[in-house]
Formats: structure tokens, sequence, C-alpha cells
């Protein structure tokens, strides 16, 4: 072996001195490492959803790299998924350091300041990204849902639900804020035909895949049809429906209103009502004539109850919430005239004329401060 080696050393050095002018090989530089291969194992193990992996790859790409912003950003997102809230608000700091104007990392750290319940900073990196006009909609409308969202969690019920609203004004497909539409709806307010339509607006926009998504179909939505069913199978006389009855009494009253004939087209019309709780045709009938022809409180209280069983037939249909609201707000009902324009908007929050008689209606009843937040959103609504 050494023999060899003797023999072969010189002809490498004889080699090396005609290609090199006597100078010995030097070993290839290997590039800095720049941290790009942490971040790309990041990445890998995001996907397989190892998140304390994942989140050890990209700090190491962010500490080899100074002005990788993306692997910042990725730190505190996945942080955020942790549960590790403290480390997602300092690599969201350390994000915006190094991109001082992202929206991404302020909408970051703002829910990293909801988490640590320092409101107030939440509030105003929220406000500040969906102020400004220039970035996407759906940016803008994210940070609405982070605002609506810091506002549920201090009970400002009416504030959320027009964050939210707002939200769905600037992305139509946002998920987040449907969802969080339909929660308030559903949770707070006691609108179970309303949250039933923004869960599924929140179900059709949602990747099938998220788990929000799953449960959304096979928990949230099933649940909830259930709830309305029985709600409506609860009213009393609903198990025994006589729709037949309820035809004929409908058609005899008809006959009597053609021929002016108000009193007796009322009874047949109430009688129709008894006869299938559920007419909505029946309960309209009565609402209306009544509403028309008699002027006592009871016979605006009989009005509103039949008003009351349109509208959960047909809570979709404005008109019947316009008219039971205005002639509580005749009959100086402010409250109720109130409450039914609240039910309204969960069904149409675009509505200008449900809108200002809402906003009527809460300032007569001294609402001032709820009546001041649906003003400002009204201002908006063209």
């Amino acid at each position: 072996m050494k023999h060899f080696l003797s023999n072969f050393l010189p002809a490498v050095l004889l080699s090396a001195f005609v290609a090199g002018c006597g100078d010995a090989p030097k070993a290839p530089e290997l590039p800095p490492d720049d941290g790009s291969a942490d971040f790309a194992r990041g990445q890998a193990e995001l996907e397989k959803q190892n998140l304390p992996a994942a989140a050890a790859a990209f700090e190491s790409a962010a500490r080899k790299n100074a002005t990788n912003f993306e692997a910042r950003v990725q730190v505190a997102l996945v942080n955020l998924r942790l549960g590790e809230v403290d480390a997602a608000d300092a690599a969201a700091a350390d994000a915006i350091a190094v991109e001082p104007e992202s929206a991404e990392a302020r909408l970051v750290s703002a829910q990293a300041a909801y988490l640590k319940k320092d409101y107030r900073r939440a509030l105003e990196a929220f406000d500040a990204v969906a102020a400004e006009k220039s970035l996407p909609a759906a940016l803008r409308s994210d940070a609405l849902v982070g605002r609506g969202v810091v506002e549920m969690a201090q009970n400002a019920s009416d504030e959320a639900r027009i964050s939210f609203i707002r939200a769905m004004r600037a992305n139509r497909r946002s998920a987040a804020a449907w969802y969080h539409l339909a929660v308030l709806a559903r949770d707070v307010y006691r609108f179970n035909e309303a949250a039933l339509e923004q869960f599924e607006m929140a179900s059709r926009f949602s990747d099938p895949r998220d788990a929000r998504a799953k449960k959304l179909s096979r928990d949230v939505l099933p649940a909830l049809r259930k709830a309305i069913a029985s709600a409506s199978a609860r009213k009393p006389g609903a198990d025994k429906r006589d729709l037949a009855a309820a035809a004929k009494l409908l058609a005899e009253g008809e006959a009597l209103q053609k021929k002016k004939m108000i009193r007796g087209a009322i009874k047949k019309y109430e009688a129709a009502l008894k006869a299938d709780p559920l007419s909505d045709a029946a309960a309209l009938k009565v609402a209306t004539l009544v509403a028309l022809n008699d002027k006592t409180a009871a016979g605006v209280d009989k009005a509103l109850g039949a008003y009351r069983t349109v509208i959960d037939q047909q809570p979709q249909k404005q008109a019947n919430y316009l008219a039971a609201a205005r002639l509580a707000y005749e009959n100086k009902r402010w409250a109720t005239a109130a409450a039914i324009m609240d039910r309204a908007i969960a069904h149409d929050p675009e509505n200008r004329q449900t809108l200002d008689l809402l906003i009527a209606s809460l300032q007569k009843a001294g609402k001032t401060k709820q009546a001041e937040c649906w003003k400002a959103y009204r201002a908006e609504v063209k």
C-alpha cells in the first residue's frame, strides 16, 4: 500500500501543477445555508400535520435568514395552531419588522393579541387592515371577521353582527363571515331559520377537507334542521292539522271578503287558522284584516300574533316583517317593532327599508347605542 501511494501521489501533484500553475486544488465552496432546505422541510411537515416539527423547521429557516418574511409568518401561524400564543406573537412581530406593511403579518399579530385578551391592540390592528382600501377584498374581509370575533368576546353582539355583515359584503364567499353570523343568529338572537341559511352558505364556501366544514355537514346543519322542525311541530294544534277544512274555510272567507262582509271573513280566516295553525295564508289574512279593522289593543295583539305565524312560515319574506313592524311602530310598541326588524335583518341585512325602520324603532325605544351602530352601517348601504 505504501508503495502504491508513493507512486500515485506524485502523478496527482504533477497533474495539478500543470493545470493550476503549481497551486494545490481547492475544495469547491458551498453556498451559505440560507434556510431554504429548512423551510421546505417545514412545508412538508405541515402537509403531514406534524405541527411541532413544522414549527422547529420554520424557526430554523428564520434564524438562518434574517429577511425571510414567510418563514416568520409560518412560525407564527403554526404556533397559533399549537396554542403557543406568546411564541406566535413574537414571530408575528418579527415578520412585521421585516415587512411593516404586510397585512397578513398584522392579521396574525391581531389574532395573537385577541388570544392574549389584549382586545384593544387586536381591534386596532384589525381596523387598520380593514380600512386599507388598496388591499384585496378578501384580506379586508378577514380583518372584519377578526374584529367581529373580538366584539363577540366583549359581548358587543350588535357591533359583532355588523362587523360580520360588513365582512360578508366585502367578500361574499367568506366562509368565516357566514359562519360567525350564523353562530350569533343561533346562539345569541335565537333566529334558527336565519342561522340555517348562514351555516349553509358557510358550508358552501368552505374547503370540504376543513374540520369545520366536516362538522357543519355532519353535526351542525342536521341538528339545526331538526330543531326547526321540532319547534314547528310543538306549535299548539300542529299535530292535528286539518288541511282540507282549512282550505274550505279559507275559500269561504275570501268569498265573504269580496262581498265586503269583513267580520264574517275574519271569523272564517280565524277558523281556518285554528284548523291549520301552520297556514301562512290564513294567518296573513287574519293579520291584514284585523290590523285594518280593529284598532283596539286586543286587535293589535291579535294581528301581531298572526303576523308572527306568517313570519315563522315565511322567514325570508321581508314584506311580512315590514308590515308587522309598522303596525307595532304605529301603535307605539317600539321595542316590539325593533325586535321584529332585528329578525328581519338576519335574513336580509341590506334591505334599506328594514334598516331604516330598525333604526327608527331603536331610537324610539331608547336604545341609542344600538341605533347609532346600525345608522353607521346604514350609511354604507346605497
